[in-house]
């Protein structure tokens, strides 16, 4: 079973989430293309067959059909946009309206990841767990997990703790924190891992994850 079945809403529902993105608001980034990227989200929900609102744009030259979504965001990922790299891939890895090419998904997120684009990251890691797209690569995968994490993203949060406590090398403290933290944010779907985590542990383990919970905590900004 894949790893991104096992902790974390299915890939589209949580690709469909990651038009806003789900975040604690932690050095949360503003948005550079706010009226073409809800554009282009919501062009592929639809040809996704989700159900989506179609905000209104403010932008004169504003792509209006799936066509012309894509081809303006390929000029503007090659050009380097991080936002416009994150939603080619997306585009490219759901294959909307044309074939999937997980491939070309991978290298988009990548190179935004590269940027600091927390969406791409936690996708980026999806694919990599999966060998999706590319080789297998689980260790390159936590640390992009542990990037989007840093930034407060739950998903990434949520999946890294499990990660974490169920695969080679473990690290139940640093899970029980990233699952902790995931809980607190809201996500219901750690609960149970959180709780299995916590019945394997001694009374020193949690008392020594808790400490280490408490540390990170306060030192966040």
């Amino acid at each position: 079973m894949p790893v991104s079945a096992l902790i974390s809403p299915s890939l589209t529902a949580m690709t469909a989430r990651s038009a806003t993105g789900r975040s604690l608001g932690v050095r949360k980034r503003e948005r550079t293309m706010l009226s073409r990227s809800d554009i282009f989200a919501c062009l592929v929900a639809a040809a996704m067959g989700l159900a989506v609102v179609m905000p209104v744009s403010q932008a004169d030259d504003a792509p209006q059909t799936y066509g012309e979504a894509m081809a303006w965001y390929g000029d503007e990922a090659a050009a380097g946009n991080p936002e416009a790299q994150f939603l080619l891939g997306f585009a490219l890895e759901t294959g909307a309206q044309a074939e999937a090419d997980t491939v070309a998904a991978r290298g988009w997120y990548e190179k935004a990841a590269e940027q600091g684009h927390v969406r791409a990251q936690v996708r980026l890691a999806l694919l990599m767990m999966e060998g999706v797209g590319g080789p297998l690569d689980q260790e390159a995968a936590r640390g992009w997990l542990d990037a989007a994490a840093q930034q407060g993203v739950v998903d990434a949060m949520s999946l890294l703790g499990f990660v974490l406590l169920t695969l080679e090398p473990r690290d139940p403290v640093t899970a029980y924190r990233w699952l902790s933290v995931a809980s607190e944010a809201g996500d219901p779907a750690v609960a149970a891992n959180l709780d299995a985590l916590r019945a394997t542990m001694t009374p020193e383990d949690l008392e020594a994850a808790q400490a280490a919970l408490d540390a990170w905590l306060a030192a966040q900004p």
